[in-house]
């Protein structure tokens, strides 16, 4: 009886903070063995971010449950050549290194393949392995700049800001799960290993497909416009809420008698998309001016009685305690011996084979004895590299 959906998959991971880890978190969270490769005394980058419970870091500890740790100094061959008997019996190699980083270190993807001809080695990049771009450090902010993401988060003529959820990461990491997937489909079929390369840069072009449709398609300025009543912010008399009046023939109309006005869309100002963008900060204050009268609940409710969607705007602390989060079991608590933390759930339910968060983030190699005897070396040989600090 299969358990999980990727039972028997063994990962190698040498990914750290947000956009490895979350892609290897997924793999593990559907039953891969996740085997995750730290620097010895120091591990993962994001062991390093604030705020810490325990005196463990809390950043670190979303994307790393499920796995196992072994900290290996890969710049000592006796530690590049334990990582070369790993790579003969895995099926997956990730990383998020710079191109250039993996090849340094005797981790290309000739010699990796040359190893295991079956292995399937994904590559989360800034920018892509090739192009003027491809040495270049990447990053989060940096992605959302040259992806033209931040630039839309700006009004009134002020500097934009950046989103602050780690939107780039998290798509590039489940664009790139998606690719490993892909890639050992193909392999079952063929016997044959594959690279998988994901960027940054080319996740925040592609989660704008729709804008990017429209951007580079438009014959004139006025062609490519944003409908008013698609996610319009209201402030009411306790909150705020958002309406996105879509999905109706004349979502205008209803949205008017909700709202206890005179029916707007009868007004040549706002009487199809085009006008009502060229008017909408007039059309926005003339809304504004009912909803702002009456608490958030009743919007909710009275819009939904005529399906109009609309949504109290929610702060992530109320937002990771409404029913809905709780009934998906979306904040799920691990323990570890006196240690319990809260950790993301998981949002990708299998019916037959779903997915389980089994195990607390490990420490820094607290796997490293057991994955090492299971390649065949000996107590001995592990205690004589760990006084040699080649393994922690």
């Amino acid at each position: 009886m299969l358990n999980f959906a990727l039972e028997g998959i063994k990962v190698i991971d040498l990914t750290q903070v947000i956009m490895g880890p979350s892609c290897t978190a997924q793999l593990a969270d559907h039953g891969a063995e996740v085997i995750k490769i730290e620097k010895p005394n120091y591990g993962d980058l994001s062991r390093q971010f604030a705020p810490y419970k325990d005196g463990e870091s809390l950043p670190y500890q979303a994307f790393n449950r499920n796995k196992k740790s072994i900290a290996i100094d890969l710049k000592n061959p006796i530690g590049l050549r334990i990582l070369h008997e790993l790579i003969k019996v895995s099926d997956v190699i990730v990383n998020n290194f710079r191109p250039g980083v993996m090849d340094s270190l005797g981790l290309s993807y000739e010699s990796a393949r040359s190893i295991n001809k079956g292995i399937i080695y994904a590559c989360g990049t800034g920018f892509g392995l090739s192009g003027p771009l491809e040495k270049k450090m990447g990053h989060e902010s940096v992605a959302q700049a040259l992806g033209g993401l931040l630039e839309k988060n700006s009004s009134d003529g002020e500097l934009p800001f950046r989103i602050p959820a780690s939107v780039a990461d998290t798509a590039t990491g489940h664009l790139l799960t998606v690719g490993i997937l892909l890639a050992l489909n193909a392999r079952h079929l063929t016997n044959e290993g594959q690279m998988v390369d994901v960027s940054l840069l080319d996740s925040v072009i592609w989660m704008q497909g729709w804008d990017v449709s429209g951007m580079a398609n438009a014959s004139d300025e006025h062609s490519y416009r944003t409908n008013p009543l698609d996610s319009g912010v209201y402030k009411t008399k306790d909150g705020m809420i958002i309406i996105t009046g879509l999905f109706r023939s004349n979502p205008l109309r209803t949205i008017s008698e909700v709202i206890g006005v005179k029916d707007l869309s009868q007004n040549e100002r706002f009487k199809n998309v085009e006008a009502m963008s060229i008017n909408a900060s007039e059309l926005i204050s003339i809304i504004q001016a009912e909803i702002q009268k009456k608490p958030s609940q009743y919007w909710e409710d009275e819009f939904e009685k005529v399906d109009i969607i609309c949504a109290k705007i929610l702060n992530l602390q109320d937002a990771i305690n409404q029913s809905q989060i709780s009934h998906n079991n979306m904040l799920v608590e691990l323990k570890n011996e006196n240690k319990k933390t809260k950790v993301i759930g998981i949002p990708t339910r299998l019916s037959e084979t779903p997915g389980k968060i089994r195990t607390y983030p490990p420490s820094i190699g607290q796997h490293t004895d057991e994955v090492l005897l299971g390649l065949g070396i000996s107590d001995q040989e592990i205690h004589n590299y760990r006084e040699k600090k080649i393994i922690e």
